[in-house]
């Protein structure tokens, strides 16, 4: 999980700036902008730096994204060991660079580069594994209690189903107003994850990414030549939401249209696309109904927290590139799409508990 903040973005901009002082005074290697050249200038790499707090080590390099990440501790490090710990994943990436199938990220040739150009053992070494203060992220109180309140939302009784849904939808909002998350001070932080990798951009995860939306965060589809991701932007607990809620979805649209093509005939990837996108619109039409039974006072906070997610998107994705297509479109199947997502639970089969039931589902003006 990658973390960003007004402070987080001046470090990494600190980063770069020593990442191109090394590439060009040290390896003499041409830099131009947030680009360079390889050692025979024929080919031109990218220079894209990431800050995390959830991994147990200094530093690495992602080949797949060409990025170099530091963990974020390394903003009150001496800087003559920041600056190891960059050579140090600089090696990494030359080494890719120079053999893109090694299997052995600290074999041979990693040694060999490092020796080519005088770096020692205070490089070899530079990036270790963290083994105090790190451990896997703990689920939060508010995402077990969205969880439950899911699981409440499959109830074959119509007005618990309903009033369990939109207690899970307040209880988001509240908890992002109280908290005051993706607020404007460079000291609170946003996050960032990559989720539901796919070879390629499919309709399911635009109907998937549309849906997330309404759970206070900012999706962005991220492509590589290995795949396509979803990229989830926002505070800890919304994203711990987000990933749950996708999870939950990858099965749960499939297991609808699979029921739905056998009841009304269909057939077809023109279909199934629209069924998907269908599902999402009419979720999202039902939230945004929600929305509008809002106190006005609740509404003015809520465009607020919407305005601070636009804020911290803007923070991290400094240049945006959209794209657009047009696919053919099945009236039949986009309908009924939209009909399941006007009753669409998301909601793993949780076992449901009588005492959270009483605690939950009576409904607060």
């Amino acid at each position: 999980m990658f973390v960003y903040s007004e402070k987080i973005v001046k470090f990494i901009q600190e980063i770069t700036t020593i990442i191109k002082d090394v590439l060009s005074k040290e390896l003499h290697l041409t830099v131009s902008g947030n680009r360079f050249l390889d050692a025979k200038k024929r080919y031109s790499y990218p220079l894209s730096v990431v800050i995390y707090n959830d991994e147990n080590m200094l530093g690495y390099f992602n080949p797949e994204f060409f990025q170099l990440g530091f963990h974020e501790r390394l903003m009150y490090a001496c800087r003559s060991d920041l600056r190891n710990i960059i050579r140090h994943e600089l090696a990494h990436y030359m080494t890719f660079i120079n053999n893109p199938y090694l299997t052995t990220p600290h074999g041979f040739e990693f040694r060999a580069f490092c020796k080519q150009v005088g770096w020692g053992e205070e490089v070899y070494s530079a990036t270790v594994h963290i083994t105090d203060g790190i451990s896997d992220v703990e689920e939060s109180d508010v995402l077990r209690k969205v969880k439950k309140l899911m699981a409440l939302s499959s109830s074959s009784n119509k007005n618990e189903a309903e009033q369990a849904m939109i207690k899970s939808q307040e209880l988001l909002l509240k908890h992002n107003i109280e908290t005051k998350h993706l607020a404007s001070s460079d000291e609170d932080k946003v996050f960032l994850k990559r989720i539901m990798k796919q070879p390629k951009k499919t309709s399911k995860m635009m109907a998937i990414a549309r849906i997330l939306e309404a759970f206070f965060v900012s999706v962005v589809f991220s492509r590589t030549l290995e795949g396509t991701y979803l990229e989830i932007l926002g505070s800890k607990v919304n994203l711990q939401i987000a990933e749950y809620v996708a999870d939950v979805l990858d099965k749960k649209l499939d297991d609808l249209w699979d029921q739905i093509k056998h009841e009304h005939k269909l057939k077809g990837l023109t279909a199934k696309n629209s069924f998907f996108l269908g599902i999402a619109i009419g979720y999202c039409k039902k939230i945004q109904a929600l929305k509008t039974s809002y106190p006005t006072a609740i509404t003015q906070n809520l465009i607020v927290v919407e305005k601070n997610l636009e804020k911290a998107k803007a923070l991290v994705y400094k240049r945006l590139s959209h794209s657009s297509g047009t696919s053919r479109y099945c009236e039949t199947a986009a309908s009924l799409g939209k009909q399941a997502g006007t009753s669409l639970n998301i909601n793993p089969s949780i076992e449901r508990t009588s005492s959270y039931s009483n605690e939950f589902i009576s409904h607060k003006n």
